[in-house]
């Protein structure tokens, strides 16, 4: 399970997203399915997700973001991952 979550992604994009949004963005494996994205997440930082978008990027990446609850943080959530 921890394979499907690669690493946070960190722009200025991704940070506008979670202050005004309440999203953050992973880039995740690129065989990684919605729904394995949405249980990754879900288990490893105990939030609850609403909602999931992917799109590969010009570099072959996946990226995944990720819409939490009304009940999440995102900046909460960064902050523990360790974002910032």
């Amino acid at each position: 399970m921890s394979s499907v979550i690669e690493h946070p992604l960190v722009t200025e994009k991704a940070m506008d997203q979670m202050d005004f949004d309440n999203k953050l963005q992973f880039i995740v494996d690129i065989d990684a399915t919605k729904a394995e994205i949405t249980d990754a997440i879900e288990s490893r930082y105990d939030v609850s997700i609403t909602k999931v978008n992917t799109q590969i990027t010009a570099r072959g990446e996946k990226k995944a973001v990720v819409t939490l609850s009304p009940d999440d943080d995102a900046q909460e959530i960064a902050s523990r991952i360790g974002v910032f």
